[in-house]
């Protein structure tokens, strides 16, 4: 892939496996063609079962290897991919933050100082005050839990990094956090990141690109400004606004 891609989807199609024996496969791609390029960031908005967690298990790797159902189509996807679930607690199991982002590289069978370098660069790449170092992930805040989740995965050192729902469930103060992480983190690191989110105000500041899928399929592509510009559309398909883009909307069309 020299093109300059770090994910190239042609005609993907996915469907889980019935939900109750005898029935038919579910549906949830129906033919995804999409391109990132390297470094770039990525939004995929949409309305609800549009199938945006869905991609993203495909793009890591992990459906239908871990879901079941059938892959049709071709993914490539260049280089080590790292992906965060919406409900960190899932992805956090160990005794400490320290334990947490060390596990990953541990397994590695990397030294220690190396191992020791990526534990203190993650936590200041996604803005982890060293006091929380020794504390157990489950009395932290949930803004701190996701960016400990997202520690555990950048210090895998991943060339590709998957968000689901990243400020999902969390109070404006958490958003925030992840958020400010998350604009540091596409600064400083340069590493593709595609990310499903249902805050479109967070996806206007944060993506270069957005993706619209509804049912299965991506139906627009492009900068923030031009998709959240026909308001009425995402409307229509139940997709997120953000307030200043219904703001501008409602003032043009009243004059």
């Amino acid at each position: 892939m020299s093109d300059g891609y770090a994910i190239v989807c042609e005609g993907v199609h996915f469907a889980y496996p019935p939900v109750l024996e005898g029935g038919g496969a579910v549906p949830a791609l129906l033919g995804i063609d999409l391109r990132v390029r390297h470094g770039e960031s990525l939004a995929l908005i949409g309305p609800n079962a549009a199938g945006k967690t869905t991609l993203l298990l495909v793009l890591a790797g992990l459906a239908p290897r871990l879901t079941g159902g059938h892959l049709g189509g071709r993914v490539t996807v260049r280089g080590r991919v790292g992906i965060v679930f919406q409900e960190p607690e899932g992805q956090l199991f160990n005794p400490t933050v320290e334990a947490e982002i060390a596990w990953g590289p541990e397994n590695l069978g990397l030294p220690r100082d190396e191992l020791l370098d990526r534990i203190g660069w993650a936590m200041r790449a996604v803005g982890l005050p060293e006091e929380v170092r020794h504390r157990p992930p489950s009395e932290l805040s949930g803004g701190q839990q996701k960016r400990v989740a997202l520690a555990a995965t950048l210090a895998m050192r991943p060339d590709v990094l998957l968000l689901d729902e990243p400020t999902g469930g969390l109070d404006p103060a958490g958003r925030r956090e992840v958020l400010e992480a998350l604009l540091a983190l596409r600064e400083e690191v340069g590493i593709t990141v595609v990310m499903a989110e249902s805050d479109p105000e967070v996806v206007a500041s944060f993506a270069g690109r957005v993706a619209v899928l509804n049912d299965g399929i991506i139906e627009r592509i492009g900068k923030p400004g031009d998709i959240f510009a026909d308001v009425e559309w995402l409307d229509s398909i139940g997709a997120p606004v953000p307030a200043s883009a219904r703001l501008e909307y409602m003032l043009r069309t009243r004059g």
